[in-house]
């Protein structure tokens, strides 16, 4: 048996999505920019899906830009803002827990000269408003605070955070990526918002950035002047569609279907409980996440031990295995024990996991870890 509980890296297509991607790869195949019939077709789709994506958000469509998925929408949203009002420098927060797509680009500001201060979390893998509160400078314009961890899965507490930037005037930029078709959010918490495609069951190379109507934004990349400038480049129609088919299933079938891998994830955790010298990272997490440490068992070699099962897990974001540091940066910055860092797989899971997967998975798991432990 194969069994996929990698969801937080990527996500299957849903069929219903991949025919309908299909159509518009085989007979609405036009540019969308393009002023003859099949331009037309193709760009009443592209409209459709922004009027869709914007509902799904409670926000207006023509505050949603699309983009090549996650990593470019933060950038947008970061570089953007900033060239557009700061281009001499100024203060930023954001946090140790960040993804890569956030982080590198701080790191890259520090060097061109704006300060940037990067909150700690608490061994729960939430940062909190106070701490958020205290880090504001007199020069701070800007904050970037993701809305749900990928590792761990910790929901980070925009709401609060969200009041506090709003009392100070300060932009607040959220990485989505991990909330979006998985809990119920209103983006009108943030200023902007960025979310991948592959993440919610809709394909790859597609993604959104969601810009308040307030908020002042310049490109960072140049071209043809699509999506009102912002994001140059040929209308992704099939990708944008794919993306609001994905949320349109999830909307419609999300009491069941997240109810379904609550269970799944209960089943799950009632099984690591009943192993000796374990510890479950973060609380507060999302119903599809857990990421768990057992004594005496590295990480990478569980994941390989289940890999050779059938079994897809992973031991940190699919996108930090390009650094060549190992081990994980937000379970560091949690200041966990050693054994723990070093131990720690993510589990998780996704709408289209059976029982049966998870029962498989819950065996060879039990039988692998003691196996290991054995070993070492």
């Amino acid at each position: 048996m194969r069994v996929y509980l990698d969801h937080a890296a990527t996500t299957r297509v849903f069929d219903e999505v991949a025919q309908e991607v299909m159509k518009l790869f085989t007979q609405f195949y036009g540019n969308a920019s393009s002023t003859h019939s099949h331009g037309y077709e193709a760009k009443r789709f592209y409209e459709e899906a922004r009027m869709k994506i914007a509902k799904h958000l409670n926000v207006e469509p023509d505050e949603i830009y699309f983009t090549s998925g996650g990593t470019e929408s933060d950038n947008i949203a970061i570089r953007g803002f900033l060239r557009a009002n700061f281009p001499n420098g100024g203060h930023i927060i954001t946090t140790q827990i960040e993804h890569p797509a956030v982080l590198e680009v701080a790191r890259q500001l520090e060097k061109e000269g704006y300060e940037v201060t990067y909150l700690k979390p608490t061994r729960e893998g939430y940062v909190t408003p106070d701490d958020f509160r205290k880090a504001i400078r007199k020069n701070t314009v800007f904050a970037s605070i993701m809305w749900v961890n990928n590792e761990t899965g910790v929901i980070q507490p925009i709401d609060e955070i969200s009041k506090i930037a709003r009392e100070h005037g300060i932009v607040l930029h959220s990485d989505a990526v991990q909330a979006i078709g998985k809990i119920r959010i209103d983006a009108r918490l943030v200023d902007m918002l960025s979310a991948s495609g592959h993440k919610f069951y809709a394909p790859k190379g597609c993604g959104f950035l969601y810009v308040s109507k307030g908020v002042r934004i310049e490109p960072i990349m140049y071209g043809g002047g699509h999506e009102k400038g912002l994001r140059s480049g040929t209308e992704n129609v099939p990708g944008a569609h794919g993306m609001a088919v994905a949320l349109e299933l999830i909307e419609k079938n999300y009491e069941a279907w997240s109810e379904r891998v609550k269970k799944l994830k209960e089943k799950i955790v009632n099984a690591i409980e009943s192993i000796p010298d374990h510890h479950i990272n973060g609380s507060n997490t999302i119903f599809s996440h857990i990421n768990v440490s057992f004594k005496g068992v590295h990480g990478e070699s569980l994941a390989t031990a289940l890999d050779m099962c059938g079994i897809s897990v992973s031991t940190a974001s699919a996108c930090a295995s390009h650094h060549a540091k190992g081990r994980s940066h937000v379970l560091e910055a949690m200041e966990l024990e050693d054994w723990i860092v070093d131990g720690a797989i993510r589990i998780s899971l996704g709408y289209d996991n059976s029982e049966e997967e998870i029962e498989y998975f819950v065996e060879v798991l039990q039988r692998e870890i003691n196996r290991l432990r054995s070993m070492s």
